[in-house]
């Protein structure tokens, strides 16, 4: 019996450009996270003992700012080796040869797979065969796994590819292939890299072929525990496959609803109650979240005034410092609505009903929208720079949709002011 690591995607230093633009962002943290993702799993590494550690692409988010990245790295790898445990190295589409050209020499327990070819490393000791190939070149659009050889008879073999398989609407193409070729290898195990949403379950069991995901979420988008898989291998078979967390800091998207009663009060108690619950699940790690408000309440009449709207942003800023440096709200978006039937007003003959019925127009009307975005283009070129820093998209129709929609909500807004 033996165990290994099947970890990708680790984008060491990767530069996370942008946050500075985002008021209170806890940078250094955030650019320290990579490296602190990847000594925790070295520390796993050596704490279970693993026979080896294998890293499906992708170990770097490109070429180096500074020698500093590559030093770093092979002291990682050295902690490895004073336990005599080799790493199996395979370079990405963001790591690729022609990209990262290593100035650093490696340790020799680590093994990289040739990008030239497919190349095979043996385990002879505990009957491991280790089939693989690294990108070349960032844009790879081969089946590089119909190259890979037939499994090595007798042994556990293990499949080592960087691929988006047939395709994400997340991920760029690289590396293309099917299950089916991966199976027609023979293989017992297939260790992929690329699309950094863990495979769970996995895409397959018998044989194992699965995404192990990234080590650490890097933005909003990845939201959620990330780590890498942890096997066990009995009889020539994978016994057990842990996924294990390895990341410092997490990625939440908090998603509110209120009801028609809730004002500004039961806004704020609700958004404390979502950070205050993904606080404590994050047992100690920095949680970045993203507030999402929504829902017909009678909050909406006071948040479309400019002033409130601004104070309620800093009342939930606010609410993060509760937690005690913990806790950073990346963005808060209030997509509140006015708590009654907009439908019957649209449905009426007056003008608000013309003016709602064209609204709902537009909302369905693709083409509509790329005309008024059209329309709009001679003032998005005046100034592109200034528009895009405070993300506004003129061009853009789903910017434009959003706009109409929060165009609804005042008009229904001032309509009720009106009434009261």
């Amino acid at each position: 019996m033996f165990k290994f690591i099947h970890a990708a995607d680790l984008h060491i230093d990767s530069p996370l450009r942008g946050l500075e633009a985002y008021e209170g962002a806890p940078v250094e943290q955030f650019r320290a996270a990579t490296r602190v993702a990847f000594e925790n799993l070295v520390t796993l590494a050596i704490e279970r003992q693993v026979a080896f550690v294998v890293i499906a692409g992708d170990l770097f988010d490109g070429k180096w700012q500074d020698m500093k990245t590559g030093l770093w790295t092979a002291a990682q790898f050295r902690r490895l080796e004073r336990d005599n445990i080799p790493v199996y190295l395979l370079r990405g589409n963001h790591d690729a040869a022609s990209k990262v050209r290593q100035a650093v020499t490696w340790p020799e327990n680590v093994r990289e797979f040739s990008v030239r070819k497919p190349e095979t490393f043996l385990l002879d000791e505990i009957g491991v065969a280790l089939h693989g190939q690294g990108f070349a070149h960032q844009e790879c659009n081969d089946d590089l796994a119909d190259t890979y050889p037939t499994a090595v008879d007798g042994m556990f073999n293990i499949g080592v590819l960087h691929t988006s398989l047939t395709g994400s609407s997340e991920h760029d193409t690289y590396a293309p292939t099917s299950q089916a070729v991966l199976l027609s290898k023979g293989y017992d195990y297939w260790a992929l890299g690329h699309i950094h949403q863990r495979s769970d379950p996995p895409l397959s069991t018998r044989p194992f072929i699965g995404y192990s995901g990234n080590t650490q979420g890097r933005h909003v988008r990845e939201t959620g525990p990330r780590g890498c898989l942890l096997n066990t291998v009995a009889d020539g078979e994978i016994e057990a496959s842990e996924f294990v967390e390895t990341d410092t800091l997490r990625w939440h998207l908090a998603e509110i609803n209120l009801v028609a009663s809730d004002g500004i009060g039961e806004l704020l108690k609700k958004v404390r109650q979502q950070i205050a619950r993904r606080h404590e699940a994050d047992a100690g790690r920095f949680s970045a979240i993203r507030i999402v408000v929504r829902g017909g309440c009678i909050a909406h009449q006071d948040l479309v005034h400019a002033a409130r709207h601004e104070e309620t942003l800093a009342e939930i800023r606010n609410l993060a410092n509760e937690f005690d440096d913990e806790v950073w709200i990346e963005k808060i978006k209030l997509e509140t609505r006015p708590p009654i039937n907009i439908e019957q007003l649209r449905q009426g003959s007056d003008l608000v009903a013309e003016l709602l019925q064209e609204i709902e127009r537009l909302r369905g009307h693709e083409t509509g929208l790329r005309e008024l975005a059209e329309e709009l283009l001679p003032l998005a070129t005046k100034a592109p720079l200034e528009l895009s820093e405070c993300g506004i998209e003129l061009t853009e129709p789903a910017q434009l949709l959003a706009w109409l929609e929060q165009a609804e909500s005042l008009l229904v807004s001032q309509l009720l002011e009106a009434d009261a």
